[in-house]
């Protein structure tokens, strides 16, 4: 693989780096104070609702499709129009569902409206990550970075001048943003279908409803996970809102932490899982050594995690006023434990990575249910009561839980061995990341230069504790890096 791994891994990252701050902070959070808690908790708990749902959306085609093509890139040009049919079904099916259980739920007037909107923006979000789940699946990550902020440049441009113009601002709701996003989507949705018909050369006579039929069969599995998934990651803002006293207000709280969240999730491990998904399809089909991927992975992504959890813990209230209106030190105690989600999820994007590539569904699915079971049993006890903050406790206990079962289960899978020197040296870099924190938080300094400075000594501790090296920099320039004794 040589420097393949390391040089899309850097240009996706550079690429996100890029757009995605801009949106987050100079968009996003502006529109949450801009519509208020109450308004934006509601929108969060919606949106949650209708990615619940996505089993019926996607059905599993995306992780089936990209395992499938990495493994037998040909295939796609008969696999692509047969997909894209179960595609239009499955869409159908998804907004008729998604519309029956608001009605249950008790959504009317407005927020019925507000739901079945994004609910289409879901279905244009998972076409776009469907066509995606192709380039990346042929390797052209370059591409497939570029496709992953498009959406974000379109929403950035339409959002700036609705939120900087005084007239447009003045009249400004969350209905703007959600159409917006819409708008967004169906361009970006756009250009990946041409690229993807340039790419697989495709003719629609390649058509065959009954292999429509055993593909939707043979993704089960993969939707049946996603499903579980979203169980136990999403529905912590709808019990706040539907069963906590303050309701959408104290979900806006929780999304207002929960954003910050994302933006780790979406700008290291999830970019790190689209391309580790067909790369380890690729390598397991070939029968080559994963393992030193999986170090290297873990090396590069898991200091950046623990960082983000140690400085969250410390400087939670401190970010939190810098970023929103109305802070009060309980925000900071909900995003201080929500970012001690973020190694948890880290490792998911590693090792059920590698268990997705090989196409280990069942342990995902049982690990899943664990994690439903503490989660909603969690949720339903304390979150009435304690509101967001339970909910962000209890997702830290899921999230523990379910990165060991996926670390042992995918360590059994791959004949990985337990390295405890490796282990002392993330114990040993989170210790000297807890020490700087506490001596960085005495000076008085504004809290950007305390991020800048705490950002560079985690830098600097990489390199102390051995997760990256001058000779690993010298072999990646070089084009010599190496990821395992039977990949070259």
């Amino acid at each position: 693989m040589r420097r393949f791994f390391v040089q899309n891994i850097f240009f996706l990252l550079l690429v996100n780096l890029i757009v995605k701050p801009v949106w987050i902070f100079g968009v996003d959070i502006r529109v949450q104070n801009l519509v208020g808690h109450e308004a934006y908790g509601q929108y969060q708990t919606l949106l949650n609702l209708s990615v619940i749902f996505q089993i019926l959306l996607d059905f599993g085609l995306q992780q089936y499709n990209n395992r499938t093509v990495s493994r037998a890139p040909k295939i796609v040009k008969s696999l692509l129009p047969n997909m894209l049919v179960a595609k239009g079904f499955l869409s159908l099916i998804y907004l008729v569902v998604l519309s029956l259980v608001a009605f249950t739920l008790g959504y009317r007037g407005f927020a019925l409206y507000l739901l079945l909107l994004l609910g289409v923006n879901q279905t244009l979000l998972s076409l776009l990550l469907f066509l995606r789940s192709n380039i990346s699946a042929l390797q052209h990550f370059k591409s497939d970075s570029v496709l992953s902020v498009i959406d974000r440049l379109f929403m950035i441009l339409t959002c700036s001048l609705l939120l900087w113009i005084p007239a447009m601002r003045a009249q400004f709701t969350i209905t703007w943003f959600v159409w917006a996003q819409l708008g967004a989507y169906l361009l970006t949705a756009l250009i990946a279908l041409r690229y993807c018909l340039r790419l697989a050369d495709f003719r629609w006579k390649q058509l065959d409803v009954l292999k429509v039929w055993v593909i939707a069969r043979q993704s089960f599995p993969y939707a049946l996970l996603v499903f579980l998934m979203a169980i136990y990651t999403r529905t912590d803002v709808i019990f706040i809102e539907r069963f906590h006293n303050a309701g959408a207000e104290e979900a806006g709280r929780f999304a207002a932490a929960a954003r910050l969240l994302d933006v780790a999730n979406n700008m290291s491990g999830v970019l790190f899982a689209g391309i580790l998904l067909p790369l380890f399809g690729s390598m397991l089909a070939r029968r080559q050594q994963v393992s030193g991927i999986v170090k290297l992975s873990a090396n590069l992504l898991l200091p950046v995690a623990f960082t983000v959890a140690v400085v969250g813990f410390f400087f939670s209230t401190e970010i939190m006023q810098w970023l929103y209106h109305q802070v009060t030190d309980y925000d900071g105690q909900v995003l201080a434990a929500l970012l001690f989600t973020f190694p948890g999820y880290c490792i998911g994007y590693i090792y059920a990575t590698l268990l997705t590539a090989n196409g280990s569904i069942r342990p995902l699915i049982f690990i899943s249910l664990v994690a439903i079971f503490i989660n909603l049993i969690g949720n339903a006890i304390f979150t009435p009561r304690f509101g967001a903050i339970s909910a962000a406790c209890i997702a830290v206990i899921t999230q523990l839980v379910v990165s060991v079962m996926n670390i042992v289960v995918a360590g059994q899978l791959a004949r990985l061995k337990i390295d405890f020197k490796w282990v002392l040296q993330f114990l040993l870099f989170i210790g000297l990341m807890v020490a700087a924190s506490m001596l960085v938080q005495m000076l008085s300094w504004l809290l950007i230069s305390k991020l800048i400075i705490l950002a560079v000594i985690a830098f600097i501790l990489m390199f102390v504790c051995r997760f990256i090296s001058p000779k690993n920099i010298r072999e990646f320039m070089n084009g010599q890096l190496k990821f395992g004794s039977n990949n070259s």
